[in-house]
């Protein structure tokens, strides 16, 4: 099985259109705070492409940032930094 470059078969105009709404996507989690970055925000979407509950996602997301944040503080709280 061979790879297509992006001129066959008009796939460049779906690669800038994926590309295109990738931004749009990114630049709404920005506004949202949400603190994602592009290879998260990424794994989200092809998570949820892939059949994964959006919902379930982000409650996951939120949970595990959430823990993130007190153990920073925890340890900037006993000098762990």
């Amino acid at each position: 099985m061979r790879s297509m470059s992006v001129s066959e078969g008009g796939g460049q105009t779906s690669v800038l259109s994926a590309r295109e709404t990738f931004e749009t996507l990114m630049e709404i989690s920005r506004l949202l705070n949400t603190g994602l970055d592009e290879t998260t925000l990424a794994l989200c979407v092809r998570l949820c492409e892939s059949g994964a509950n959006p919902e379930a996602l982000a409650k996951v997301i939120t949970e595990l940032q959430r823990v993130r944040r007190e153990r920073l503080q925890q340890q900037q709280q006993h000098g762990h930094l």
